[in-house]
């Protein structure tokens, strides 16, 4: 292994010794109540050093993010079948997402809170965001998968395929987002998660299914 490559990944362990930290703190104490400096003593690194890698905390939180997102893509792919029609690769997409939000809570909470919130308060630079959700999110399985249940024909093709993904992606994070946020409303009624959850895909399913 010559320098270079040795040094590259130094680097690269550094930087995720240091999300490692972040995720303890932050997962335990909550990102608006946590600090670099409580990052810093977890990785046993310096405030100094944090900043070489990271320029904020926001900036750590978006990475912390996109860690969890990653999980998200890798188990989309991993559960959609090559010879299954476009609408229901959708379908075990949308189960897929509330595995995630059974199996991964921490990050299905900072997952939900970064794609809901307003972009202005993420403190994110736009263009490393935008090129971050049109390249590399969740949402471009999603698409995916409606373009090709547009080419079976197991969904609708009379509505704009990118309207279509938008919308139907829009729809889960806000059924998400209102479970995530707003759990005890549903215990008043004695409503499982799960039968929201799975009701709103039927529901769903049957809105993007041709006429």
């Amino acid at each position: 292994m010559g320098i270079t490559e040795r040094k590259e990944r130094e680097k690269e362990q550094r930087r995720n010794d240091i999300l490692n930290a972040a995720e303890a703190v932050f997962f335990k104490k909550g990102i608006d109540f946590s600090s670099m400096d409580e990052v810093a003593e977890k990785a046993e690194l310096s405030k100094g050093t944090l900043y070489l890698y990271f320029k904020s905390k926001e900036d750590i939180r978006f990475a912390v993010f996109q860690r969890g997102a990653g999980i998200l893509n890798k188990l989309m792919q991993q559960n959609i079948q090559v010879d299954q029609s476009g609408k229901d690769q959708l379908i075990s997409l949308g189960n897929t997402f509330i595995t995630f939000s059974l199996q991964h809570t921490d990050y299905f909470k900072l997952f939900i809170e970064i794609q809901t919130s307003n972009m202005e308060n993420l403190n994110i630079g736009k263009d490393a965001f935008e090129n971050y959700i049109k390249n590399q999110s969740p949402i471009t399985i999603v698409q995916r998968c409606v373009i090709k249940g547009m080419k079976d024909g197991s969904i609708r093709n009379d509505i704009p395929e990118s309207h279509m993904t938008a919308t139907l992606w829009s729809q889960m994070l806000g059924v998400m987002a209102v479970i995530n946020n707003h759990q005890h409303l549903f215990d008043i009624f004695d409503i499982k998660v799960d039968d929201i959850l799975r009701t709103h895909l039927e529901i769903a399913q049957h809105g993007a299914i041709p006429r």
